[in-house]
């Protein structure tokens, strides 16, 4: 006759069995979930590299279409600090360095409604040697997750207590001299 009931050796291994996968469980979901919070944290600093980028690109081309007065773009301060209001003035570098002020902080953005300090990108243009028609394009913007601190001083300490927080891209903008 067969014994229908769990053996005596047998008794309580399938609760401890259910008890292991819903701890096995458990721990996979909360990796999951960390990696969905980074995952979404890695897509923000994705788009605003993208947008500094973009950015820089901006002025990188103003300097480029006006080779002539690419010397009067380099400022001591970073740009992108307080929305510019740009009517009346002329064309050239100083309207260019107004809408590029104006693009930093995100007043052409369609949801700012003309205050995107979310957004908080701040742009500087240095010549490192003057005697070199080499002029140096950078933007800077803080990041939600932390990193290593940039050395250029662009944006430097603007974007909290610790610069590891802070990024950089930048580009060269070579002015070629076509004097014989």
């Amino acid at each position: 006759m067969m014994n229908a009931g769990p053996s005596r050796s047998q008794s309580g291994v399938t609760m401890i069995e259910v008890l292991v996968t819903l701890l096995v469980t458990a721990f996979g979901l909360l990796a999951l979930a960390g990696f969905i919070g980074r995952a979404s944290a890695m897509g923000v600093e994705s788009n605003q590299r993208a947008r500094a980028a973009a950015i820089l690109t901006d002025m990188t081309d103003r300097m480029r279409n006006n080779k002539g007065q690419a010397a009067t773009y380099v400022s001591a301060t970073a740009h992108g600090a307080a929305v510019i209001n740009c009517a009346g003035k002329a064309a050239g570098d100083a309207l260019d360095l107004c809408e590029w002020n104006n693009l930093l902080i995100g007043t052409n953005d369609a949801l700012s409604n003309g205050n995107a300090q979310a957004l908080s990108f701040r742009g500087c243009i240095n010549r490192p040697d003057v005697l070199l028609p080499v002029y140096v394009v950078t933007v800077a913007w803080g990041s939600s997750v932390t990193g290593v601190a940039p050395v250029d001083a662009c944006g430097a300490n603007l974007f909290g207590a610790d610069d590891s927080f802070r990024r950089v891209i930048r580009s060269q903008v070579r002015i070629a001299s076509l004097a014989a």
